[in-house]
């Protein structure tokens, strides 16, 4: 079993994780992504965005990303 089996798997267990708690994930990317546009001063905002929904996407497929604000002013 070569580096790419276990890495294969490790991907596989986070998906079974991510689809027992969609809300967690988006919770957690939404996050992230938060993060990354305060580093960034907002200047990459679209594609933070987009690659965000599409790693929710690929984590949790039955339950595709929503843009839900986590800070609701």
């Amino acid at each position: 079993m070569g580096m790419m089996d276990d890495i294969g798997k490790l991907a596989q267990k986070a998906r079974d994780l991510a689809e027992e708690h969609p809300d967690q994930v988006h919770k957690v990317l939404d996050q992230a992504e938060d993060q990354l546009d305060k580093r960034t001063g907002g200047k990459h905002a679209s594609q933070i965005d987009s690659a965000g929904d599409k790693l929710a996407d690929f984590l949790a497929p039955d339950h595709p990303s929503q843009d839900v604000p986590t800070n609701p002013a």
